[in-house]
């Protein structure tokens, strides 16, 4: 199992927002290079030309500070709407050609891979059976073009999230249905698995437990996002003693139910969200001690990070 440590851009949004800052953060002070770059950091609806320019300044700052961004993905901003799920069509469509910007950017900067958040119901949809049928058949016909387009523009995999809310892709049966082989033309969708997700309201036993969601879905993983969190909430804490003593992600456990699992390449992306309220000194603080932790894992399990 080829397994590699990294890091999601999120840390950097409002406080490192330009691609020489962040890349700075993670090169000198985290001591990383695999990057996931947020999209809360791209500005897609501005015009080609203003885009270009952005992945350009990506581009130059990955090259300055020998990172590899592997992968982009949605941010909070993204999460904030309904996209390719969302009752109305012209919005569904909006979302789909959002996502078609954002796969032309990654595909611009060198990523490989893009995703996250494709969609949530609104609660309407959600409590009428035929209405939640339909949508959910929408999305997947969305996903299918956007993996043409994934294809077209020299994209390997598109990804879908497991989220935290009953009205969004956030069971085992319904991540396992959105997932495909790929065909002619069309990328795999896999699942990008965040290991703080599974606190969805109503369920139970191993739909709550993110070390049996590893074990599962780990060989279909090619990202699995890190945070530090409780079977509670989707706190996205850092892994420090103090949240470490409260949370229940365990470094090894992770390690060892992703070896269950038969993956063979898995990216371990850190998605800590800081408070923005929280002082810059402590969030990179934080970040550094996270970094430490997870480093010292591989190591005990023979990985080099």
């Amino acid at each position: 199992m080829d397994v590699r440590l990294g890091i999601n851009t999120c840390f950097a949004v409002k406080r490192w927002p330009r691609p020489i800052e962040w890349a700075r953060v993670i090169r000198n002070d985290l001591g990383l290079r695999l990057v996931q770059h947020t999209l809360d950091l791209v500005d897609l609806s501005a015009g080609p030309g203003e885009i270009e320019r952005e992945a350009d300044l990506v581009r130059r700052a990955a090259g300055d500070f020998r990172l590899e961004i592997a992968s982009t993905f949605t941010g909070l901003a993204a999460y904030s709407s309904n996209l390719l799920l969302a009752p109305d069509a012209d919005a569904r469509a909006a979302a789909g050609a959002w996502y078609t910007a954002a796969i032309r950017f990654s595909g611009a900067i060198g990523a490989r891979i893009t995703g996250g958040h494709v969609g949530a119901f609104s609660v309407q949809d959600w409590n009428d059976p035929a209405a939640r049928t339909e949508r959910w058949s929408d999305l997947k016909r969305s996903l299918a073009t956007l993996a043409a387009t994934a294809a077209a523009y020299g994209l390997e995999k598109l990804v879908v999230e497991n989220l935290a809310a009953a009205r969004e892709p956030s069971t085992r049966a319904m991540i396992a249905d959105l997932l495909t082989d790929g065909s002619e033309g069309r990328v795999p969708i896999q699942v990008c698995l965040d290991v703080g997700h599974m606190c969805v309201p109503g369920t139970e036993g191993e739909e709550r437990d993110p070390y049996a969601w590893l074990r599962q879905f780990g060989s279909r993983a090619p990202i699995v996002q890190l945070q530090q969190s409780d079977a509670a909430g989707d706190h996205h804490w850092p892994f420090t003693p103090a949240h470490d003593a409260d949370g229940r992600i365990d470094p090894d456990r992770v390690i060892a139910a992703l070896a269950d699992s038969g993956a063979t390449r898995t990216d371990l992306i850190l998605e800590v969200i800081p408070p923005f309220e929280q002082a810059d000194h402590e969030a990179l603080d934080d970040l550094v001690v996270s970094v430490g932790r997870w480093r010292d894992a591989l190591a005990r399990s023979g990985f080099v990070a």
